[in-house]
């Protein structure tokens, strides 16, 4: 392996790590946020859960959209994206 190629793959890789670091911090925030919005916005205990619950709704109706229009389509999205443009 030269180091050329070795270089793009270590950005990639750092690229990668960035995503994902982020991606937990803004998960993680959740616990702060919810506090915070249940003292500034006068929520009970059902609504500040609901801020949660949309929260990670989320993911599950976008891999319910991504499902049920790959379905319809007779086709896989991310097949034919590929695992590099998928991530």
């Amino acid at each position: 392996m030269n180091s050329e190629q070795n270089k793009s793959n270590q950005s990639a890789l750092y690229t990668l790590i960035s995503v994902f670091f982020f991606w937990g911090f803004i998960g993680a925030s959740n616990g702060v946020f919810i506090p915070f919005c249940k003292a500034k916005f006068g929520l009970d205990q059902f609504q500040s859960q609901l801020i949660d619950f949309a929260f990670y709704g989320a993911y599950y109706i976008g891999a319910l959209l991504l499902f049920i229009i790959s379905s319809g389509i007779k086709r896989d999205i991310l097949n034919s994206w590929g695992f590099k443009k998928g991530i």
